[in-house]
């Protein structure tokens, strides 16, 4: 991310590379999933896979034969050897080192100084040589990293490390360099753990005579707990987020943040606005801790902005019925994922989608302000799309704390049915499938009902008039309001949690809920 808002803030390119080397890891799956995260996230680039590009290929097995004339070169003026020794000989030659105590105990340098006809030797028994750079032996270097500042390292702590494998398949360090000096690349942003590899790579441009790229090497994420982040603490696959419904522009982000900032009283902005104000100097040099609830916060100040018909639009992968899912692959998959979990899900025909838009947007901005993510959705609705809601503990211990509690039920139906409350949208009822009877209320009505707003214009009872009417109830039968709303929400949605209970009466209508209420208030 960082490197793509410094390519967007300076002007420049921003390149896609696959490092493909490992070829057991390097699969078109695991491809498709990195291109396919990126995309989601918003990170776009000028140059690489289904791009091109002046600098191409970008796939590094496509590179072999640059790898060979580079280490050729190298071989040739010294600055690279021929290493014939087996695994078994290397730590031998290690354990070596540590019983004789001389501090460093890499790679013991046996084949440094090879003769011709030891060389030939080896390889007369068969032997393929790895290819190894040889490093200078005691040379300090003082080298500018943008974060971290002038660094003074010492090469005697560096081992004569593999370039080339004997199949001639580079290893990232040698790969990299080679890279980056033919494709132009002026600035490299990383983690803090390739700092090394950093100075091995410095002395690999200056061998090959090439300009070294400047570095940024920043600190790592780590968990709530201050250790190395890890599958344990946080999805490590983008995809992940956007499997679990979290908005790509909060995770977008809040990952910005995680060791740069915006600004001193923002945290919220948007991809546009990081690009103004980024520069990599600006990234910080303590480590940042991954923490789950803000990420959530800040996904939910996301979502709470979209409006209405956005929100439904991002919201239908999760809420479709099965015959719908499948026009929103990938995301269809997530309501199997969610049933696997527990999780009693809506299935929201598409008749719904296509003919009850208003209804279904008041529907969902009831719950705008209550979730952060949008697979939050599917187990809060199935009351609204349920002939008769399944009761939970806490709506059953409302229904029974109250002894007067159906007889309220019953007066309340009788209210409602002598009242003129929106008909209801009975989503269970296919018959109902294109019903306009009530399109005129959703759309004059928005939901959620907030205090000091005018009361709109509808020819039905709108929630404020729904309340006054209950109200009036509870006046005539001598009781406390407090005490009648938990009852009904409990009878209506089945649940004690919801929109306010007026907005819960329009958007179920007059039918449904004075079947609901009289099915509890006169159930034995």
């Amino acid at each position: 991310m960082y490197n793509w808002a410094a390519a967007r803030a300076m002007g420049g390119t921003f390149l896609l590379r696959i490092e493909d080397t490992d070829q057991a890891r390097s699969t078109d799956v695991s491809l498709q999933s990195i291109l396919a995260g990126l995309r989601w996230l918003g990170i776009d680039w000028d140059e690489g896979p289904d791009k091109g590009g002046a600098y191409g290929p970008y796939f590094q097995m496509q590179r072999l034969a640059m790898y060979r004339a580079t280490a050729d070169r190298l071989l040739a003026s010294g600055h690279a050897y021929l290493c014939y020794c087996t695994s078994e000989e290397i730590e031998a030659g290690r354990k070596q080192m540590e019983a004789q105590k001389v501090g460093f105990t890499g790679y013991n340098r046996r084949c440094r100084t090879l003769t011709a006809e030891q060389r030939t030797a080896f390889e007369r028994e068969g032997r393929k040589p790895n290819v190894r750079y040889r490093m200078p032996d005691a040379r300090v270097l003082q080298v500018h990293d943008l974060i971290l500042g002038d660094v003074e390292v010492n090469t005697r702590d560096f081992d004569d490390w593999v370039m080339l494998r004997p199949d001639g398949v580079p290893l990232y360090n040698f790969a990299c360099v080679v890279d980056d000096i033919g494709m132009q690349i002026t600035h490299v942003v990383r983690g803090n753990e390739h700092f090394q590899n950093g100075i091995k790579q410095r002395l690999l441009f200056e061998a090959l005579g090439a300009e070294c790229p400047l570095y940024a090497h920043i600190p790592l994420i780590l968990n709530k707990d201050g250790k190395k982040l890890s599958k344990r603490d946080a999805d490590t696959n983008m995809l992940d987020y956007r499997d679990k419904g979290f908005p790509a522009e909060g995770v977008f982000n809040y990952i910005a943040l995680l060791g740069w900032s915006f600004s001193g009283d923002r945290d919220v902005f948007s991809r546009d606005e990081m690009v103004a104000a980024f520069k990599i100097e600006g990234i910080g040099k303590s480590p940042s801790k991954f923490d789950d609830e803000k990420l959530r916060w800040m996904c939910g100040e996301y979502v709470r902005g979209w409006t209405p018909a956005s929100l439904v639009d991002r919201a239908r992968p999760w809420l479709a019925a099965p015959a719908t899912q499948a026009q929103f692959s990938p995301q269809a998959a997530r309501l199997h994922t969610l049933a696997a979990a527990g999780l009693e899900l809506p299935a929201v025909p598409a008749h719904t989608f296509q003919f009850q838009a208003a209804w279904l947007q008041n529907v969902l901005a009831c719950y705008q302000e209550r979730i952060a993510i949008l697979s939050e959705l599917p187990g809060k609705l199935p009351w609204l799309f349920q002939a008769a809601p399944t009761m939970d503990a806490a709506a059953q211990k409302n229904l029974a704390k109250e002894p007067a509690a159906k007889e309220w039920l019953r007066a309340l139906a009788d209210v409602l049915a002598a009242g003129i409350a929106p008909p209801s949208y009975r989503p269970w009822l296919l018959e109902q499938d294109k019903s306009d009877v009530r399109k005129g209320a959703d759309a004059a009505v928005v939901l959620p009902t907030k205090k000091d707003t005018a009361e709109p214009v509808c020819a039905f009872d709108t929630p404020a008039r729904i309340e006054a009417q209950c109200r009036a109830l509870v006046d005539r039968l001598g009781i406390k309001f407090g005490s009648f709303v938990h009852p009904v929400r409990a009878a209506l949605t089945g649940t004690d949690k919801g929109p306010g209970l007026f907005d819960v009466v329009f958007l179920l209508g007059k039918e449904t809920c004075v079947d609901r209420l009289r099915a509890i208030g006169n159930a034995p």
